[in-house]
């Protein structure tokens, strides 16, 4: 059964908080990725969808308006907290925001919980101004890091796990709702920690990881994953597919 966005992150939501503050650098690299990807420009104004705790700001290193929304009013509280901003309640299919008004629209590994993607993407386009981008970021239906959350994370969770991943038809669904596509391509990179107790402390947070012990969790990233030693930390193999969609 897929388990929506909102139902899944208003039971754990502060477990995932709790990890991305406690290591708030360890997927930097990934933000990092995403934000060149989308070339922010001084000033512009950006969605962050969904937001969760509203970790996008601590990467931006220019100034910008971030209109942070979110589904789950377990996120929403969070991110409002994170931020200090407000945060805007909504579904993603019907987003209370001005048509033409947006720069940029950044979804960051969340879409992978949302099953209605075109709805998503039309909102995208209308809240978008003309030649604004839709940026995303998620796991490939098939590659290991979905392999990993729906048999890994899916066996050690108590809730499950079942994404609805990116896939070949994402292109054409993007296409057909008036954007077009000016880069695809998975990206490979690091999830950064000092330790391996830090790695697998990490995983138990932000999958909700409540049956498995440290030792299993990192037998799990070892057969699906992989890391090394370097520089010494400890870097975590991670892959995620990322678009970027220019609104015609």
């Amino acid at each position: 059964m897929f388990d929506p966005y909102e139902e899944i992150f208003e039971k754990r939501g502060h477990l995932y908080h709790k990890g991305m503050t406690l290591y708030p650098q360890a997927r930097r690299e990934e933000f990092n990725n995403i934000i060149k990807l989308a070339q922010i420009s001084h000033g512009a104004i950006i969605c962050d969808i969904p937001s969760g705790g509203g970790y996008l700001k601590n990467f931006i290193n220019t100034r910008v308006k971030i209109a942070s929304i979110e589904t789950s009013r377990a996120f929403a509280k969070l991110c409002k907290a994170n931020t200090g901003s407000d945060v805007i309640l909504a579904n993603l299919d019907s987003i209370p925001i001005q048509t033409n008004s947006v720069d940029r629209v950044i979804s960051l590994a969340g879409l992978h919980h949302i099953e209605d993607k075109l709805s998503f993407y039309r909102e995208s386009h209308r809240i978008l101004k003309s030649k604004g981008a839709l940026c995303i970021a998620d796991a490939w239906q098939g590659a290991m890091v979905s392999m990993f959350l729906d048999v890994f994370v899916h066996e050690h969770n108590s809730m499950g796990h079942r994404g609805a991943y990116l896939n070949e038809n994402t292109q054409s669904e993007l296409e057909k709702c008036g954007f077009d596509v000016n880069y695809s391509s998975a990206i490979k990179y690091y999830w950064r920690f000092d330790s391996l107790d830090d790695m697998a402390t990490y995983f138990q947070l932000l999958f909700g990881i409540d049956k498995a012990s440290h030792d299993r969790i990192l037998d799990g990233i070892t057969q699906y994953l992989g890391y090394a030693l370097i520089n010494k930390e400890y870097c975590l193999n991670w892959e995620l597919t990322f678009y970027k969609a220019i609104k015609r």
